[in-house]
């Protein structure tokens, strides 16, 4: 590893080539060279107000470069920066507030216009650091615009950290209804993305395309594998997002290299005729996960671009990024062939355990579990959380040989490739996101009419991306679309059950719980009544 801390690799960057291009946005073009002036100039700001060695900063910014340049500035003041989605519910927001207790808050506008009812509620807060306004109201909590933060060239702050400190927190969905904070060392990016760039030879002349949120682990390789190899990253506008079709366009534009992306994308763009064998000639690089990718759509894929390379990449938020990967070398035989997730990232390990904690043999499905360089801190604050996913190793012969426990279900080929099977639990990757659907029925049964509820990830006959369902049950008659809206306040929009169908009572299997079998097989029975000209 040539630096040390995550942050340094913008400083190698700017020593060598200052005046190379960093980051396009819709609005700006920045320069390595004021990526750092910048970074530095909110380092020293946030210093100046209070933030020590560790202190969380939360950023809740819609997505360009003021982003990253938030990011940055955070990691140089030795602090951990916490990525809050934009969009949320406040109501969400507030949870991650009070669990991780920032001491900061780096905002744009609109993220002012939401927190400011909620200040009261925000104890740990010292300070905020705002962005995009052009004057700032008196409030409880002191605040700076980012825009008078001085513009003097302002050196690197002297760094105090160390490479097992915390550099970021990404919250995902928790099984207890709250949002779980995974905590990622400065060593776990470093070790991750040494070996990325490395492995997808990317160079300073590679354009990387940036869809992913800043608060999802697929930002990690957008952000800082750019950054390692001195490269350019294009950030998708937020509004381009809602339609994916015009990806193409930007692609085209920016003369986009490599795109990491996820799986439910490229099969939008595939189930939609949107690939052309004319368009994106600059792209040379598509690497994908997240969830699985139907087989006949990467075939798709191939077979209209067959000079790209395409990689299935495979890891949990709790391993920091990229776990396994598998190199696609030749077009799939058959729609039904599965797309391995290939073998062991540098520095990592990965075995498929038994019920009974033995190795499976080749062809045996059980839980992957990894260990390795890459293995989180563990969850923010929960040392129960934290000892029930990172055990010791069953395997191991010393006492801190810890492994993570996915709850995926995999197998190994005789070659060593692995593929994925499924989830042993509840917990369901859905365009990108894991999703805890415990999470999303725990915040319906709040509302009070509602007695049960349950949210199953369906199939669909009208499309290869399935759909979160959500069955709810009590003494009155429910209004789908009022329990939407109330549901809305209260979790993301990525969230919310594409449909909410009411039910008398919930259908239960012989051990007296939700049978979600039978549900699956109600939505598929609705489904065939609509095609019948019967409502849903």
């Amino acid at each position: 590893m040539n630096g040390y801390l995550a942050q340094t690799y913008l400083d190698e960057v700017w020593g060598a080539d200052p005046d190379r291009v960093a980051i396009v946005d819709d609005q700006r073009t920045m320069t390595y060279g004021q990526l750092y002036r910048d970074a530095n100039r909110i380092a020293h700001c946030l210093v100046s107000h209070g933030v020590h060695r560790q202190d969380r900063v939360a950023i809740i910014m819609k997505r360009s470069a003021q982003v990253v340049m938030a990011i940055l500035g955070v990691l140089k003041a030795d602090a951990i920066y916490v990525p809050i989605d934009s969009k949320a519910p406040i109501e969400r927001t507030l949870k991650v507030i009070r669990d991780c207790r920032p001491s900061a808050i780096i905002c744009d506008g609109d993220a002012l216009s939401v927190l400011d009812g909620a200040m009261a509620h925000m104890g740990s807060v010292r300070h905020l650091v705002v962005g995009g306004v052009s004057e700032l109201r008196p409030g409880d909590i002191p605040s700076t615009l980012l825009e008078e933060v001085p513009l003097d060239a302002v050196p690197a702050p002297q760094y105090k950290n160390i490479d097992a400190d915390a550099a970021y927190i990404l919250y995902t969905s928790g099984s207890t209804g709250s949002p779980k904070g995974v905590a990622i060392s400065h060593l776990n990016i470093l070790n991750y993305i040494d070996w990325a760039v490395e492995y997808f030879a990317i160079t300073s002349a590679d354009r990387v395309l940036g869809t992913a949120p800043f608060h999802f682990d697929m930002s990690t390789f957008d952000i800082f594998a750019t950054l390692k190899a001195g490269a350019t990253l294009c950030i998708a506008p937020e509004r381009l997002l809602l339609f994916p079709h015009k990806l193409f366009d930007l692609i085209e534009k920016e003369k986009v290299t490599v795109w990491k992306g996820v799986s439910s994308l490229l099969m939008y763009l595939s189930s939609t005729n949107s690939l052309r064998k004319d368009r994106i000639p600059s792209l040379q690089k598509v690497l994908f996960g997240g969830e699985v990718l139907a087989t006949k759509h990467l075939i798709n894929w191939m077979q209209h671009y067959p000079n790209k390379r395409f990689y299935n990449v495979y890891g949990p938020t709790e391993a920091t990024g990229i776990s396994s990967c598998f190199p696609i070398e030749q077009v799939p035989k058959s729609p039904s062939e599965p797309i391995p997730i290939g073998r062991a990232c540098a520095n990592t390990e990965i075995f498929i355990l038994t019920e009974d904690n033995t190795l499976a043999d080749v062809g045996e499905a059980g839980e992957l579990c990894i260990r390795g360089y890459g293995l989180s801190m563990g969850y923010w604050g929960d040392e129960e959380k934290t000892a029930r996913a990172f055990v010791r190793n069953p395997l191991g012969w010393t006492q801190n040989d810890r492994i993570y426990r996915t709850g995926d279900l995999a197998r190994a080929r005789a070659d060593g490739c692995l593929e994925y099977v499924g989830r042993k639990d509840f917990q369901v990757k859905f365009m990108g996101y894991r999703i805890e659907l415990y999470e999303i029925e725990q915040a319906m049964l709040t509302q009070d009419r509602i007695h049960q509820a349950a949210v199953v990830l369906c199939d669909t006959t009208q499309s290869e991306v399935p759909e979160l369902v959500a069955f709810i049950a009590g003494p009155n008659l429910l209004d789908p679309d009022s329990v939407m809206e109330e549901l809305g306040r209260v979790v993301p929009s990525y969230m919310l059950p594409k449909r909410i169908i009411p039910l008398v009572e919930m259908p239960l299997n012989d051990r007296g719980k939700t049978d979600r079998g039978a549900l699956r097989q109600l939505y598929q029975n609705a489904l065939q009544a609509a095609g019948k000209g019967e409502l849903l």
